[in-house]
């Protein structure tokens, strides 16, 4: 029997370790969700909490014959956004660092022969969620789902309640309005 499936009928069984034991298999990049919304570490922290309470009371109908992953993006996702749309004070959020999850001075130290790549990389992945964090909320939301969570059209019109041609839109504008930004601050040769 496969491990989560084994983890999934426990946990519905009210196995609390189990239910860890699960959540500690996702939460990284359950996390890296939460934190493409926010650019913020202790609002994706709280999100976090909020996208467990919602998994514990829910595990109980999910379906297992379904891969986890893909329901457990959904509620984190649905999550987000609506935290976001609770929260509009934080249209325009500070940035406090990059998330765990991205490179660290030890990945620097592992790979002396690519270490200026490495650099360069993380850098230019500052510099674009800087300057998504000016966008407008709904083209940085766009812009998140389309490119960081690799979803369709299709998903994203579903998941945000809007016509498929609206969603192309905000695709459209967000990167128009994000090409702008980072050629005002000269980061983007024309």
């Amino acid at each position: 029997m496969d491990i989560v499936v084994d983890l999934i009928r426990k946990c519905k069984n009210g196995d609390h370790s189990a239910y860890g034991e699960l959540l500690a298999r996702y939460e990284s990049g359950l996390y890296a969700i939460c934190y493409s919304y926010t650019c913020d570490r202790e609002q994706s922290l709280d999100i976090m909490q909020e996208v467990y309470i919602k998994i514990f009371r829910s595990i109980k109908n999910f379906d297992e014959s379904y891969p986890l992953l893909p329901w457990l993006k959904k509620i984190t996702i649905n999550t987000c956004l609506n935290h976001l749309r609770d929260n509009r004070k934080y249209k325009h959020l500070p940035m406090d660092g990059l998330a765990e999850s991205d490179l660290s001075y030890l990945d620097l130290i592992e790979s002396p022969d690519h270490i200026e790549e490495v650099v360069l990389q993380k850098e230019s992945r500052q510099i674009i969620m800087e300057a998504l964090q000016v966008l407008p909320e709904i083209y940085r939301m766009a812009l998140t789902l389309r490119y960081l969570e690799e979803m369709s059209y299709e998903e994203m019109a579903r998941m945000l309640n809007l016509p498929m041609g609206t969603v192309k839109s905000h695709i459209s504008r967000a990167r128009r309005l994000l090409k702008q930004q980072l050629q005002n601050n000269h980061l983007l040769e024309v």
